[in-house]
């Protein structure tokens, strides 16, 4: 009797080991999984805060690359330049420096909004400051719109899911304005809207190389690059 019993031990214990553990041994693995977590979150969010000091060259794709918006940011002179284009042929472009800013553009704003761009661009014109306080310009400088804490203020769930890769969601129904979405786009996607997957990407010195949006329809991709070697931008002439 005594060597069937401490038979049945041994398998209880066995079919214990199989079965993850007990509360303990799972409220451990709990706890652990959300230090990491932690750790991610804390991560990604001192690599915004860094981008914030650091000079770089960005380039953001959307609508299948059917937008592309591309410049530099020049932390010690407030520089940021500014390229748009669509596969429409349009272009606009905006220049940064301090609190100032110019603008040029090929589309034809005498004309029907459906009327084909330009062959050339505007004269250069600065912007006015009440326009530079509203959106979407008061996203553009720095590329607050694309890697700043404003765009990450909506991020949850961040995780780690490869080395310097961290995965969560975004509340993209916020502020369309930020990651440049298309406001009617994300009026469509309704509750859709608050939990849009996205990743990011970090170098090996905390700098993030990459924000990857999945936003439904329409998926955004923003590259960082050329870390504090980008050369100040010049206020525009002509």
């Amino acid at each position: 009797m005594r060597r069937i019993a401490v038979v049945i031990a041994v398998l209880l214990l066995l079919a214990g080991c199989g079965s993850g553990g007990g509360p303990a041994d799972r409220a451990r693995a709990d706890g652990a999984a959300a230090e990491r977590d932690q750790g991610s979150d804390a991560r990604v969010r001192a690599a915004v805060e860094t981008m914030a000091k650091t000079s770089f060259s960005y380039h953001h794709t959307a609508q299948g690359g059917g937008m592309v918006l591309e410049g530099v940011v020049h932390r010690p002179s407030a520089g940021t330049t500014l390229r748009m284009s669509s596969d429409s042929g349009a272009v606009t472009e905006v220049v940064f420096i301090g609190d100032r800013a110019w603008g040029r553009t090929n589309i034809d704003r005498s004309g029907p909004s459906d009327a084909p761009p330009r062959d050339e661009l505007s004269p250069w014109n600065e912007i006015a400051a009440d326009t530079l306080a509203e959106p979407p310009f008061v996203h553009l400088g720095g590329a607050r719109a694309l890697v700043g804490a404003e765009l990450f203020a909506t991020v949850t769930g961040l995780h780690e899911t490869a080395p310097r890769t961290y995965a969560g969601t975004i509340d993209i129904s916020a502020d369309p304005d930020l990651n440049l979405t298309n406001g009617s786009l994300v009026a469509g996607l309704g509750e859709l809207a608050r939990a849009v997957p996205m990743t990011v990407t970090l170098d090996d010195r905390g700098r993030i190389t990459t924000v990857t949006i999945d936003v439904p329809g329409s998926p955004t991709k923003s590259t960082f690059a050329d870390f504090d070697t980008v050369a100040a931008p010049a206020p525009p002439v002509g």
